[in-house]
C-alpha cells in the first residue's frame, strides 16, 4: 500500500470522513479535478476549479483549500484500483467482493468463447481483478455499476480504452437496452426484497430478478456465467417458474458448487456457479470447485446429459454428486406413492426469542441442545414468560417433528405431549403430520441415508447449516399405508427399546468390571 493513500486517508479521518462512502467521495473529488489542473497549479485555482468541476457532482466540500491542497498531494498519483481495494477491504456490504481467482477462472472462459460483446453487470465487485478480465476481452465490453460514485470510478479507471463502456443503471428492473451479448458475467446482490418491480418477473428477490432480467439481453449464440445463491436451484415462490424458463427455452451449460466462504465476510451463503447458453447442449458440466495456490480446481466433475438432468425436479447438483446417488435413483424410480411434506403437513419455523424475554417463566422452549441421538431431553428446558396467546402458533403437540435448521449438525426428534406449554425455539422447524401420515414414520424417513441426503441438498449455507422451512415443504417423502406406517413404527420403536436395555446393561456391567479391578489397583483385597 502507497504511504501517501494512507496520509490521505488520516488527512480524512482528521476531518471525520470515515466511512467508505465518504472515503472514495473525496477520492473521486481529487482524481476529477486532477484532469483539468496541471501539476504546479496555485492553491487558488486549484481549490476554485475543484469546485467548479466537482460539486456538481459529488456535493459541496467542506473545508478549506489548505486541505484539499493536502489531500491532492497525497492522491493525486495513487492508484484507483489500489486505493478502493484497500477501504473496501473486510466489506460486509457487498460492494468489492469478488476474489481474484473467481475472476481469473472467468477470464479463462472468455478466452475459450472469444465473444464480441461482453457485459459484466456491477463491475465494482471485481475490482480486484477487473483490468485482467477487461484486458482478455478482443471485443467490446460494457461494465455497469447502479451505484453513482462507482460509476464515476469505473469510468475513470477506464478511461481512454475504446472498447470500454461504463453504464450507470441497475439490474433489477427493465434494462431498456437494445444491445445483445455474447457473454454476460453478473455476481447479484443476495436476498434483497424489491417490490417496486414489474409484473413479468417471477419472484421479487434480487437475485432471481437479475437472472431472469439478464436472459433477454443474450445473442443468439451468447451465454452467462451466473453467481447464484443455493435456493435458486431448489425453491418454489417463483424460483421454480425461473428454473422451468431455462430448461425450455436455454440450455444449462455448467452448474458448479463454489468454495465455501468464497465471499467471506459479506456472505457465508453457499454459492453456485451457473452457464447458461442459447446454443443447444447435449451434457451439462456438474461439479465442485476448491480452491489451491490461488486458482480454482476441481474437486470433483462429471457430464451428464440434459436430457437426465431435466427429468429430475430441480437443480440440486449434490443429490446427483452423492455417494448415495444409486440409493436415490431406487428412490425414485420404485413404485411406492411420494408426497411433497406441504401436502402432508403443516410446517413452519419455531420463535425467535429475545434476551429480555429469556427469563424464568411457564413457557418452556425447545432447543437444538435439548435434541441427542434422535430424542428430546426434557428435563433442561429453558423457560420464557410470555402471553400465551402470542406463543401459541409455535406450540408444539403430541407427534409433531422437530427438525434443526440452523448449526453444524442435523438433529431430529419426535415431540412427545408434556404437562406445561412448549414452544420451539426459531432454530427448529416444525413438521405437524396430518391424516396421512405418522410424525414417528416421517422421522424414520428422515434418518434414512435418502432421506438425510434430501434434506441437507436445501442447505443454503456453508460450513454451518441453514435450511428454509419453505424448502422442506417441497421434499417428496414416500408415502405407505397408515396401517404400515403404524407397523413400522412399532417395529423401530421395539427393536429401538432392546437397544437402549442391551446398551444400559453392557454399561452397567462394565461399571462393576471396571470397580473390580480399580479396587486391585488400589491394592484392594480380590
Amino acid at each position: 500500500m502507497d504511504n501517501k493513500i494512507l496520509d490521505g486517508i488520516n488527512l480524512l479521518y482528521q476531518r471525520g470522513i470515515t466511512s467508505r462512502e465518504e472515503l472514495l467521495v473525496e477520492f473521486l473529488r481529487v482524481k476529477m479535478t486532477q484532469k483539468f489542473v496541471k501539476k504546479n497549479t496555485s492553491v487558488d485555482v486549484l481549490f476554485s476549479k475543484m469546485k467548479e468541476v466537482t460539486e456538481p457532482e459529488l456535493g459541496i466540500y467542506n473545508a478549506d483549500r489548505m486541505d484539499f491542497q493536502n489531500m491532492f498531494a497525497a492522491f493525486a498519483d495513487a492508484s484507483a484500483i489500489e486505493f478502493v481495494t484497500h477501504i473496501y477491504k473486510e466489506d460486509r456490504g457487498g460492494s468489492v467482493v469478488s476474489p481474484k481467482c473467481l475472476t481469473d477462472y472467468i477470464g479463462a472462459r472468455i478466452q475459450q468463447i472469444s465473444p464480441k460483446n461482453v457485459l459484466i453487470t456491477e463491475a465494482e465487485k471485481h475490482l480486484h481483478g477487473l483490468k485482467e478480465l477487461v484486458d482478455v476481452c478482443a471485443g467490446n465490453v460494457t461494465l455497469t455499476s447502479q451505484n453513482k460514485m462507482f460509476y464515476l470510478l469505473l469510468q475513470m479507471i477506464f478511461e481512454g480504452q475504446a472498447n470500454v463502456t461504463v453504464r450507470h443503471i441497475s439490474i433489477y428492473t427493465d434494462l431498456l437496452v437494445e444491445d445483445r451479448y455474447d457473454y454476460i458475467f453478473c455476481l447479484p446482490i443476495f436476498g434483497c426484497k424489491i417490490n417496486d418491480v414489474a409484473d413479468i418477473f417471477f419472484t421479487r428477490d434480487s437475485d432471481g430478478i437479475a437472472l431472469q432480467n439478464l436472459l433477454q439481453y443474450l445473442s443468439e449464440d451468447g451465454s452467462i456465467d451466473y453467481i447464484s445463491p443455493a435456493k435458486l436451484l431448489f425453491s418454489g415462490m417463483g424460483f421454480d417458474k425461473l428454473r422451468k424458463l431455462v430448461e425450455e427455452s436455454y440450455w444449462l451449460e455448467e452448474l458448479v458448487i463454489l468454495p465455501d466462504g468464497l465471499f467471506r465476510p459479506w456472505t457465508a451463503i453457499k454459492t453456485y456457479l451457473i452457464s447458461i447458453s442459447k446454443t443447444k447442449r447435449d451434457n451439462i458440466l456438474i461439479g465442485s470447485l476448491e480452491i489451491k495456490k490461488d486458482c480454482f480446481q476441481f474437486e470433483e466433475k462429471r457430464d451428464i446429459s440434459s436430457i437426465e438432468f431435466n427429468n429430475h425436479e430441480d437443480w440440486r447438483i449434490e443429490l446427483l454428486l452423492s455417494d448415495e446417488n444409486e440409493c436415490l435413483q431406487q428412490f425414485k424410480t420404485s413404485e411406492i406413492p411420494k408426497k411433497k411434506l406441504k401436502d402432508l403437513a403443516e410446517i413452519f419455523r419455531g420463535k425467535s426469542i429475545l434476551k429480555k424475554d429469556a427469563m424464568v417463566g411457564d413457557i418452556a422452549v425447545l432447543n437444538i441442545s435439548n435434541i441427542e441421538d434422535g430424542e428430546i431431553n426434557y428435563d433442561d428446558l429453558e423457560t420464557i414468560r410470555e402471553e400465551e396467546r402470542k406463543i401459541k402458533r409455535y406450540e408444539l403437540f403430541q407427534g409433531d417433528v422437530v427438525l434443526s435448521c440452523r448449526g453444524t449438525a442435523m438433529k431430529t426428534a419426535v415431540f412427545e405431549k408434556q404437562e406445561q406449554i412448549v414452544i420451539a425455539s426459531s432454530n427448529i422447524i416444525v413438521i405437524r403430520p396430518g391424516k396421512e401420515i405418522l410424525g414417528e414414520y416421517i422421522k424414520i424417513f428422515f434418518d434414512t441415508p435418502v432421506g438425510n441426503m434430501m434434506i441437507k441438498s436445501f442447505q443454503r449455507g456453508s460450513t454451518v447449516m441453514n435450511i428454509n422451512h419453505t424448502d422442506i415443504m417441497e421434499m417428496e417423502v414416500p408415502l405407505l399405508p397408515l396401517e404400515k406406517q403404524e407397523e413400522m413404527v412399532s417395529t423401530y420403536n421395539e427393536e429401538l427399546k432392546k437397544y437402549k436395555q442391551t446398551v444400559l446393561e453392557a454399561e452397567k456391567k462394565l461399571e462393576q468390571t471396571k470397580n473390580q479391578i480399580y479396587k486391585v489397583i488400589q491394592g484392594g483385597n480380590i
